[in-house]
């Protein structure tokens, strides 16, 4: 239904994919903290394959042995993701000390107009610059066209940057005024 949507929208010529405008908004789930039962293992980031092959190949390059990564991924932080509760869609997600609650994040690629180009919900403690490659994927899938990217500083990360640039396309990330 969304992609009919969509198409109908751009064959009326109401989409402008030139500019588009990434970010996430959070979204409180119906759990209750005190009922935490299931836990979620810690999820290595998506990139980290690309990146290992990128290392192993530079130090390739200049002579050095390869990294031994072993067989398990390293755990992030050398600590387990938040516990869930019955819903292992969710996660606890935290704003500043005091605010923690169950929650999914909705990270949207919208175009000037407003309307919303891709969509992809993860559980809420999912980092934006995490679910980035899923949304941007998507994005450029159905509108090639984009050329210029959006975003907020939680997805000014090395590996987005160079994503994006290596994409033809620009990355603008806004400065905030004092």
């Amino acid at each position: 239904m969304f992609q009919w949507i969509l198409e109908e929208a751009g064959t009326a010529g109401a989409l402008t994919p030139a500019a588009v405008f990434i970010d996430g908004a959070h979204i409180k789930a119906s759990a209750n903290l005190k009922k935490m039962k299931h836990e979620v293992p810690a999820a290595a980031k998506r990139y980290q394959e690309e990146l290992l092959a990128e290392v192993s190949a530079d130090r390739e390059a200049q002579g050095k042995k390869p990294l031994d990564d072993g067989d398990e991924p390293p755990e992030i932080g050398g600590r387990k993701r938040d516990k869930t509760s019955k819903d292992p869609e969710c996660g606890v997600f935290h704003k500043g000390e005091h605010k923690r609650c169950f929650a999914y994040e909705a990270h949207t690629a919208c175009d000037k107009n407003g309307y919303v180009l891709e969509a992809v919900v993860t559980p809420g403690n999912v980092h934006e610059s995490v679910a980035f490659d899923d949304v941007y994927g998507k994005l450029i899938q159905s509108f090639p066209e984009v050329e210029t990217v959006v975003a907020d500083a939680a997805c000014k990360t090395p590996h987005i940057c160079k994503k994006v640039f290596q994409n033809g396309r620009v990355l603008f990330k806004p400065t905030s005024v004092p």
